[in-house]
């Protein structure tokens, strides 16, 4: 057993009935004082209100935005390609132009990427973002960060050029900032050698014009220099004769031992869709359909010699 303390004194008779009307009263009391305060804020609100309506009422509208140009997408065109395309398509449904890979602009003169289509001197037709065959042309980093910024860069290594100013330190940082994933050689005597042998390739005609005639370059998942000697079992892998034999690493869209295959052209590398229904040409696996024939397959329009539609690709 245990102590449970003095027992409680007994409450006097009638208290607490009269202890809970007094609380009672004390709540009533406190709702009164909030509804008060709740009363004196709508009277604000309507206050406020009624001056809003009455500015609206008085208020110049706001003119609406225009609405934008639609035009019914059923290949009748009739809409324009002012200045023509280039080497893309009038599209004469929507009256603008549809461009080649990898360019851009009204008349798809602009390169989508100007760092992969003037490289050491060198103009690539077609970006090296991913099209290429091998032995690959040598890509500088320029080129392939700008095609990751559209998520197009399919490459494996590239060459890190610095820029006029640049050390070549300071543009191995930038380069791995960007694009982390990347073999690349950060290397100046590397990067001269490449210049050198682009220079000669241009004067002296090899590869077609299309290429450069180098070795490859020595990227980090190909065998070393000190593992290509004689002595070594790996000498005679190709990976390392293509480091000390040049061969031509030609531009993206062309192969062939000296760049002279257009794989455009190549049986069995032609790939446009429908084969542009026989109303285009296909060129780097885009339809440049002739005039008055537009669509990804050029399957759109009247056809040739037509006026409904505007044209292709005038002014090639």
């Amino acid at each position: 057993s245990y102590d449970e303390g003095p027992a409680a004194a007994p409450t006097p008779a009638g208290s607490e009935p009269l202890s809970r009307v007094a609380a009672l009263r004390a709540r009533e009391r406190d709702l009164a004082t909030r509804l008060g305060s709740l009363n004196g804020t709508l009277s604000i609100a309507r206050t406020r209100l009624a001056a809003a309506a009455v500015h609206t009422r008085h208020a110049v509208p706001a003119p609406a935005d225009p609405a934008p140009a639609t035009y019914p997408l059923d290949g009748a065109g009739g809409h324009a390609c002012v200045g023509g395309c280039g080497r893309g398509t009038c599209n004469a449904d929507l009256g603008r132009c549809d461009c080649p890979p990898f360019a851009k602009g009204a008349g798809c003169a602009e390169p989508l990427f100007p760092a992969c289509v003037d490289q050491y001197g060198l103009k690539p037709t077609v970006a090296a973002c991913g099209i290429h065959s091998q032995p690959a042309f040598p890509a500088t980093c320029d080129c392939v960060m700008q095609c990751h910024e559209l998520a197009l860069d399919a490459r494996q290594e590239c060459v890190v050029a610095p820029a006029p100013g640049e050390s070549m330190a300071a543009a191995e940082r930038r380069t791995k900032a960007a694009i982390p994933w990347s073999p690349i050689i950060a290397n100046e005597t590397w990067l001269q050698r490449t210049r050198a042998d682009a220079a000669a390739s241009l004067a002296d005609g090899h590869c077609s014009g299309r290429g450069i005639l180098s070795v490859q370059l020595p990227y980090r998942f190909y065998p070393k220099a000190s593992d290509c000697v004689p002595s070594d079992r790996r000498y005679n892998l190709e990976e390392c004769a293509n480091q000390r034999t040049p061969k031509c690493r030609c531009f993206p869209g062309f192969t062939g031992p000296t760049c002279n295959v257009r794989m455009d052209k190549s049986p069995g590398l032609h790939k446009c869709f429908n084969e542009c229904s026989g109303r285009g040409a296909c060129e780097h696996n885009f339809c440049r359909c002739e005039p008055g024939s537009w669509g990804i397959d050029c399957s759109l329009g009247p056809g040739s010699g037509s006026s409904g539609g505007s044209g292709g690709g005038s002014g090639a």
